[in-house]
């Protein structure tokens, strides 16, 4: 009588970013397909996607280059989602925005304290929101603003292109 190897699987940290896209994708155009509210238009996709990232760098190996479009992509679609769900006035909306992608970063750095660039840039971004709340002044110019968010993402893609990772120990 012969036997067979007994094959122990077993979960391991392995690279889950595929899967985590594609669920959060389908399931933010399934909420609108559902008729979920304030879904309609994908409007959930950028919240799913940040989760999806959070997913894999809390599932794998926890890489900052996980963490860091974790911290972006959630705070970005929190952002986007604060004005439909509370009704706020555009000059509230645009504060809110940038102080959900504010508290994002701030929430990468917390995980990551010995990355400082995204604390930076949550300090930025908290003053513009800041400024523009409570002292109504506008540090974007008004004909840059439409380029500013845009810019800032492409900012924090070549950022994690181009640093290097820390050396592991």
């Amino acid at each position: 009588m012969t036997t067979r190897p007994t094959v122990r699987r077993s979960f391991a940290p392995r690279g889950v970013i595929g899967g985590a896209v594609l669920l959060a994708v389908g399931v933010a155009f399934l909420l609108a397909a559902i008729g979920f509210p304030q879904a309609e238009g994908g409007r959930y996709l950028f919240l799913a996607l940040g989760l999806a990232f959070a997913a894999a760098y809390a599932l794998g190996t926890r890489q900052f280059v996980y963490l860091l479009p974790a911290g972006v992509l959630t705070g970005f679609g929190v952002g986007l989602l604060i004005p439909a769900w509370f009704g706020l006035s555009p000059s509230l909306a645009n504060a809110a925005f940038l102080g959900a992608l504010a508290l994002g970063l701030v929430a990468v750095f917390a995980l990551a304290p010995e990355r400082w660039a995204p604390l930076a840039l949550a300090a930025v971004l908290a003053v513009i929101a800041v400024a523009s709340l409570f002292l109504r002044i506008d540090l974007v110019p008004t004909m840059l603003q439409p380029f500013f968010v845009p810019l800032i993402v492409i900012a924090v893609g070549a950022y994690l292109l181009i640093v290097p990772a820390p050396e592991r120990r």
